[in-house]
């Protein structure tokens, strides 16, 4: 990984970080302190809260002036439809996308973040996430696996994370965000940059501790939205969706590193949450995945 100190190069391009919120109030106050402190001072905040309901967006008016945030309606949320308006209003040769709950973990982790964008083969960039100290022991075995040293994850059919990321703004308005998924997008919007050949930087230096505990419902919530835009996201068969393979399968070895897992670290609870959750996550994405395949199926 090439780590070398953006300046260096003269790579020092006008930045907008755009920040999503919606009822961050105990961690949106430590993010914002966080991305205002930054060593690379080119940048403009701009907040897209989607009309918290716990003070969020009185702590956000407290760092930023009222010209530069925007808000939209949580009941008719659509993430590529307010990240496309985001490309459309702010300024900046670079986007930075960092959500309310993802804070980064040192002075230097934009200039690190926008680095790669210097190369014009680059097409986006995203930072590793750490799990917060309040993480449940699989969310955290999770995060680890999914981000790391990116070793892991390189060998899956893709992966992309928009919760810390960035983009060149002719990439952003070539490529816009898919408004047809509720979830999913950045892998979506990220996988169609690498079928046109622009390569995904992967930047486990700029990290932001970012983690979520789901309960079973939100868990079964999330994972049949993520399979449903798999259906659409690889609907030319990049995915072998029969029950085995997408489903039992997955879930078997899934299990096993969680065993494995909370036995090295000494984790009961790892042990004991890993047949629940992962039997509600597998059902959940099979679910959507054949939902979703239903929806796109041609007429």
């Amino acid at each position: 990984m090439n780590t070398e100190h953006p300046t260096a190069a003269g790579y020092r391009p006008q930045v907008a970080i755009v920040m999503r919120s919606y009822n961050d109030r105990p961690v949106i106050r430590q993010t914002l302190e966080r991305v205002l402190g930054q060593g690379y001072k080119n940048f403009e905040l701009w907040n897209f809260d989607s009309s918290s309901q716990d003070g969020t967006l009185d702590i956000i008016r407290e760092y930023n002036a009222p010209e530069r945030i925007r808000l939209n309606d949580s009941k008719n949320y659509n993430p590529g439809r307010v990240l496309n308006e985001a490309v459309r209003t702010v300024p900046g040769e670079v986007l930075v996308f960092i959500n309310s709950d993802a804070t980064p973990e040192s002075d230097d982790w934009l200039e690190r973040l926008i680095a790669p964008l210097a190369d014009p083969g680059v097409g986006a960039v995203y930072g590793r996430q750490t799990a917060r100290p309040d993480c449940r022991s699989l969310f955290v075995k999770d995060t680890e696996r999914a981000f790391g040293d990116g070793r892991e994850a390189a060998t899956w059919v893709h992966f992309f994370s928009m919760a810390n990321a960035a983009a060149r703004r002719e990439i952003l308005e070539q490529y816009p965000f898919e408004t047809q998924v509720q979830y999913s997008e950045d892998i979506e919007w990220s996988y169609r940059l690498r079928q046109a050949g622009l390569r995904i930087a992967y930047v486990p230096e700029a990290a932001a501790t970012h983690s979520h505990n789901y309960s079973l419902r939100q868990s079964y919530k999330r994972h049949f939205g993520e399979g449903k835009a798999e259906a659409w996201i690889f609907r030319q068969g990049e995915l072998n969706t029969s029950l085995l393979r997408y489903c039992l399968l997955p879930f078997g070895m899934e299990v096993l590193r969680d065993l494995s897992w909370g036995v090295r670290r000494g984790s009961l609870e790892a042990i004991l949450h890993s047949v629940p959750l992962r039997a509600v996550q597998k059902w959940a994405r099979w679910q959507g995945v054949r939902a979703g395949m239903k929806d796109h199926a041609p007429a």
